[in-house]
């Protein structure tokens, strides 16, 4: 693979990495919000961060193969 293209994809993954960590952020946040007074969305909010984690992972070894 030609270095630029390996560059730009590493960047475009970095971004992904990002993305998902503000995704957690608002995830926890939206928590805070809700954790008294609706457990059913509590417990769909958490789903969520973990669906999120998950994916993060694996993004982060696509990246680390680059």
């Amino acid at each position: 693979m030609a270095g630029n293209t390996r560059g730009r994809l590493k960047e475009r993954f970095e971004g992904i990495h990002r993305n998902f960590d503000w995704s957690m952020v608002h995830c926890q946040a939206a928590l805070v919000l809700v954790k008294d007074h609706n457990p059913k969305l509590s417990e769909g909010i958490e789903a969520l961060g973990k669906g999120i984690s998950a994916l993060d992972e694996l993004a982060q070894s696509i990246y680390l193969k680059l």
